[in-house]
């Protein structure tokens, strides 16, 4: 559930990667090792990053702009355990087949830059509404 406004009148971080040359936003590469899959049929597997450069925009509005910010880094771990369903999916004509598990995870994060850092409750007290693991091959991998 959200809590507070969203406005940059009320916000005071907005870290993120930054926009790249192509004008993508929000996203980056991460490191392959950052993912492990430990028994993808048990629906086990993590995710972690250890202080991961990003920037810290301020604001959503100065963000889309690729306004000023200040250097900071991410750390962060999300493991997922156990298996509530499973779904298949095979689409012929779109060449496509993935195999999706419906699970549930656990994550902590924190992020610091000069001065100030910020972070989660404990990993045991995050709440999981939702929490999928999927396997996927399409196209030329189909």
């Amino acid at each position: 559930m959200f809590r507070g406004q969203l406005d940059p009148q009320h916000q005071i971080h907005d870290l993120n990667p930054g926009i790249d040359q192509h004008g993508v936003f929000w996203t980056t590469r991460i490191p392959d090792h950052a993912v492990t899959v430990v028994d993808f049929d048990r629906g086990r597997a993590a995710y972690r990053l250890h202080n991961f450069a990003i920037e810290d925009y301020h604001d959503l509005l100065n963000a889309l702009a690729d306004g000023p910010s200040v250097p900071a880094t991410l750390s962060f771990e999300v493991r997922w355990r156990g298996v509530q369903d499973r779904v298949e999916l095979v689409d012929q004509t779109n060449r496509f087949r993935g195999t999706f598990l419906v699970s549930t995870a656990s994550a902590h994060w924190t992020a610091r830059e000069k001065g100030v850092r910020l972070h989660s409750s404990p990993a045991l007290a995050s709440v999981s509404e939702v929490a999928i693991l999927a396997r996927e091959r399409n196209g030329v991998f189909f």
